[in-house]
């Protein structure tokens, strides 16, 4: 192995935990996923440090909570800047070449100027920064100014009418390659084989399955709806649950589809993700090809889940759900044992920890993660006892509507701004969560409180918060949870 490692990251937005075969889904093939899990360690119980996208990637590259990274939303003032510790910033310190290929949601254009030595940046709707081709351009707009009349106009900061979140009927209308998944891995492998003389850290971003929910063919019709198993836990009785579940409940059509409705919006995230993992399989045999394979660390995971269906839902809102808590994570680590399954509770913010470990270098005093290590190579067994997590601006949300009421004021406030409003409930508000033994509490600020018992409800349906059966077990998790907060918010600032 090289003195320096190359270190490779490799991310997928929004991918369930349970969305690959190696973690034991049924339908969906990810052969080239598996493969690297079989020749890496596959961790079954990593989850995020909080489920949106700029913050929970933040999060990866600090070792930190949102609470003390201040990244809360999608503004550019919670991307991370160069002057705060990262692991980009030391891997740039020690010599390294550092690349963004992909979605970025994570750097601001100082990191970009001062610590990224390419970038070829792609977000939802296409190519952004770097080498576009007019086919490029094609896609760009496709996804970005789609004017068809069933596309709603968007609102704020997605400022044109867009391919949204929900149903789309039809693939998308080009070839394999030309679609951002492909011109993503197209990309990195040209930056590996550039730079395969020199350590470097290539962060690939892919976009998907996030929203917009498009896929070109053979993908689309990979997996056809009526096939797939019945969905789990749609029926939910929302007045039991926070106020900003039942609007994400109303957003998008989410209330207005059928199941095989939802059942063709999962079918095309699947697609999503077999294309994905075709692209994975490129990379990694490009390390092989380059023959850098022994020399290089990679890193699979995403930064959140998705609902897929469950409960009825479509995306991800501003909760802690297990499919949007819990993402899927392997190492591959040269020299280390393969095929490993580690059963360990991880956060993301143990994992710059661990790399800065792996690699020798010095783990900054200010990481609030813990470097799991000694479980990647099996010398111990348990990293955790409990899992922490947070979510939200922090601002006060509208009032609640009563429920009879929500659907017309829905319509209205769509009808004049577009889908995207309903992020004035689901991103508002600050909620904190604890997973301990068997049971998960979460804590909001102007919304219900949760408590689920794990091993009875693990569909999460039965909230149990101020239920006086349980006020016991209740009251320690809130106490456990706030000493957490204050302690964590004094110690590191």
């Amino acid at each position: 192995m090289k003195k320096k490692p190359n270190v490779l990251i490799i991310i997928s937005d929004e991918l369930r935990f349970d969305a690959l075969s190696c973690m034991g889904n049924a339908v969906v093939k990810t052969p080239n996923i598996d493969a690297l899990a079989n020749d890496g360690v596959l961790f079954e119980n990593a989850h995020c440090a909080g489920p949106l996208c700029v913050p929970s990637r933040v999060s990866l590259f600090t070792g930190q909570y949102s609470h003390r990274t201040r990244s809360v939303f999608f503004d550019q003032k919670d991307y991370l800047h160069p002057e705060q510790s990262s692991l980009l910033r030391i891997l740039k310190e020690d010599g390294y070449r550092t690349a963004l290929v992909g979605k970025n949601d994570t750097f601001d254009k100082e990191c970009f100027e001062q610590l990224i030595d390419t970038r070829e940046e792609f977000n939802h709707f296409g190519k952004q920064a770097g080498r576009i081709t007019e086919s490029d351009q094609q896609v760009i707009n496709y996804l970005g100014t789609e004017t068809r009349p069933e596309f709603q106009k968007s609102n704020g900061w997605l400022k044109e009418s867009v391919l949204g979140e929900g149903l789309i009927d039809g693939p998308m209308p080009f070839p394999p390659e030309q679609c951002p998944t492909a011109r993503i891995a197209e990309d990195a492998i040209e930056f590996i084989s550039e730079n395969k003389e020199q350590p470097f850290m290539l962060y690939c971003s892919f976009p998907g399955p996030h929203w917009p929910n498009v896929v070109c063919e053979p993908y689309y019709s990979m997996y056809p709806p009526e096939k797939l198993p019945d969905l789990e836990a749609v029926d939910i009785d929302w007045s039991k649950q926070p106020f900003k579940y039942f609007v994400q409940s109303q957003a998008c059509g989410n209330d207005k589809y059928t199941d095989l409705e939802r059942k063709r919006i999962l079918a095309t995230y699947y697609g999503q993700i077999s294309f994905i993992d075709d692209k994975v399989g490129e990379i990694i045999d490009s390390l092989q090809k380059n023959e850098i394979a022994e020399d290089t660390i990679v890193l699979f995971l995403s930064d959140h889940g998705d609902f897929g269906g469950r409960y009825g839902l479509v995306g991800k809102t501003g909760g802690f759900q297990e499919v949007l808590l819990r993402i899927p994570l392997i190492l591959r680590i040269p020299g280390m044992e393969e095929g490993k399954r580690r059963t360990a509770n991880v956060s993301m913010v143990d994992i710059t920890p661990t790399i800065l470990d792996l690699l020798g270098l010095e783990i900054p005093s200010d990481i609030q993660g813990l470097s799991f290590k000694e479980v990647l190579s099996g010398e111990r067994v348990e990293h955790r006892t409990e899992i922490f997590a947070e979510v939200g601006r922090g601002t006060e949300p509208p009032s609640p509507i009563p429920l009879e009421q929500y659907a017309d004021y829905n319509n209205m406030r769509t009808e004049q701004e577009g889908w995207c409003w309903f992020t004035e409930y689901t991103c508002a508000g600050r909620a904190i969560m604890i997973k301990k033994d068997g049971w998960k509490y979460v804590h909001h600020t102007y919304d219900k409180n949760e408590l689920y018992n794990l091993i009875n409800d693990p569909y999460e349906m039965h909230n149990l918060a101020g239920d006086p059966k349980y006020v016991e077990i209740e009251e320690k998790l809130k106490n456990r949870l706030m000493n957490w907060s204050i302690l964590e918010t004094i110690k590191h600032g």
